[in-house]
């Protein structure tokens, strides 16, 4: 009878070192997970910060600080087009006629600057205005920022090409809900036209 106590007893202890050593595992086992779940878990806030800041570095215009006059002549100023290659900063007038022509490069036709749709700017082939735009390059780029909230917008050009004055087809919205703008100007001799053709980046 003293044995079968004796054997209980130790059985006893043992189910008990047992229930220790399980809940032991248990502990270190949720440890391990919660350390793992924190680890993943910051690891997956930063990358999900990074793709949206990067996405909407991307999708957002930079906005920069520039004195932009409010006309020129009698014609008001939508913006600015800065064409580095070719040393270009001008003011983009509200309308194209003779006389603001000769002062600055103009809208021509499209949406609002730097909206989605085919932005045409006409200028005279005029030094200090278009001149030098034959000059360019497909991948070359320029910048426009709009008057109304300052925002910087950056082409880049993947189109040169020469057409007849009463060829129109440059004009086209159809730009699949994209920004772009059509450059215009005169070929030497002032028989053609040169189309310079650019997509935002």
């Amino acid at each position: 009878m003293g044995g079968k106590h004796f054997s209980k007893g130790k059985h006893s202890t043992s189910r008990k070192e047992n229930k220790k050593l399980s809940s032991r595992k248990k502990r270190i086992f949720s440890l391990i997970l919660i350390i793992l779940l924190v680890i993943f878990g910051i690891n997956f806030i930063k990358e999900s910060d990074f793709i949206e800041y990067i996405t909407k570095e991307k999708n957002s215009p930079e906005v920069v600080d520039i004195n932009i006059p409010d006309t020129i002549g009698e014609y008001n100023v939508l913006g600015v087009i800065v064409i580095d290659k070719i040393g270009v900063e001008k003011g983009i007038l509200e309308k194209t006629t003779d006389a603001s022509l000769n002062l600055s490069v103009t809208k021509f036709y499209g949406p609002d600057l730097n909206e989605k749709g085919n932005f045409c700017i006409a200028g005279h082939n005029y030094k200090d205005i278009f001149e030098k735009v034959n000059e360019l390059e497909n991948g070359d780029t320029f910048y426009i920022i709009d008057k109304a909230n300052r925002q910087k917008v950056t082409y880049q050009i993947y189109n040169m090409y020469t057409v007849e004055p009463t060829d129109l087809d440059c004009l086209n919205q159809e730009t699949n809900g994209k920004k772009e703008v059509t450059l215009i100007t005169c070929n030497p001799g002032g028989g053609t036209r040169l189309i310079v053709k650019a997509k935002e980046i």
